[in-house]
């Protein structure tokens, strides 16, 4: 893709939803200090709250209302409001045109690869398709001006940073969406232990695998969801396990799963590993607004 020109540090974002499937590419270049603005565009300190408490702070929009999108990998995610925010950009601006550019059809590629859309004058554009090949998720570019819709989403380990001087940048973190541990308790029983980790928004189900040669016999407790003993011993969960306050915090919500197992090296005495376990995410629920990547963004966003 072609490389804007500007005073700017230029940024490429890889998008990585590990656990969810998908992995595509968009280019966008944020840089400038910024005032700090509310979701209508004024100079406040605070930008009114969501339904969940949320502060919309520069450089977030209130969430818009737009055509339904649904998440393009083997996860079911799907709604009809879109994350939104705006950097040296009008908010109403932006959000007309991310609801102009999410209505079009674009190509889908196997690499992942984004598409170049025709945005506001002189802006540079591009957007990943949806399952049905809307341009549900993207951003635009123009000097120091840029504005994005369904970055959360997109790119739920890709966090937007402002600097001390203002300034901001697009990191890339570690990680996935959901975080598993196994801990052994008393002999032949095991606690799966599941975090939600992820920058899209409350995790409510998956399915998990166990390693070759575990047999489970019986859930014993459940803890933070619901779950099932499945055909061919997969668990199943499903509940509203909620997201991190922050990508650099692992204070999401869990579900935790005792489990009775039998195991061939367990009958014989000798330890038994979890290599070969698979967690797979099957719902979840976006939330409309970027969750922070840093501490200071963090307290920034939650007013503290």
């Amino acid at each position: 893709m072609k490389r804007p020109r500007g005073r700017y540090v230029a940024v490429g974002l890889v998008a990585a939803a590990v656990a969810v499937g998908a992995a595509s590419g968009i280019y966008l270049a944020v840089d400038g200090s910024s005032k700090e603005r509310s979701a209508t565009g004024t100079t406040k300190a605070a930008a009114g709250k969501s339904a969940t408490g949320h502060n919309f702070l520069a450089p977030e929009c209130a969430p818009l209302q737009g055509p339904s999108w649904r998440y393009p990998g083997p996860a079911k995610i799907t709604s009809t409001s879109y994350e939104l925010f705006a950097i040296h950009y009008d908010c109403a601006a932006a959000g007309d045109w991310a609801k102009r550019l999410a209505r079009l059809k674009i190509p889908v590629y196997r690499s992942g690869r984004s598409s170049d859309l025709r945005g506001p004058a002189g802006f540079y554009c591009t957007a990943w398709p949806d399952a049905s090949g809307h341009a549900y998720a993207g951003g635009c570019q123009k000097g120091d001006a840029a504005f994005g819709w369904n970055w959360n989403v997109a790119n739920s380990r890709s966090a937007l940073v402002r600097d001390d001087s203002g300034k901001y940048r697009v990191e890339r973190l570690s990680g996935s969406d959901a975080q598993t541990i196994i801990r052994p308790l008393a002999k032949g029983h095991y606690q799966l232990y599941v975090l939600n980790t992820s920058g899209i928004g409350f995790l409510d189900g998956f399915t998990w695998t166990p390693p070759p040669g575990w047999r489970i016999t019986a859930i014993t407790k459940t803890t933070g969801g619901t779950c099932r003993l499945g055909t061919g011993g997969t668990i199943s969960c499903h509940g509203r396990v909620a997201p991190p306050s922050c990508l650099c915090a692992a204070d999401g919500g869990s579900v935790s799963v005792d489990l009775a197992v039998r195991t061939p090296s367990a009958a014989k005495g000798q330890s038994f590993g979890a290599v070969g376990a698979k967690l797979r995410i099957t719902n979840m629920t976006p939330v409309p607004y970027l969750i922070p990547g840093t501490p200071a963004e963090a307290k920034r966003q939650h007013g503290v």
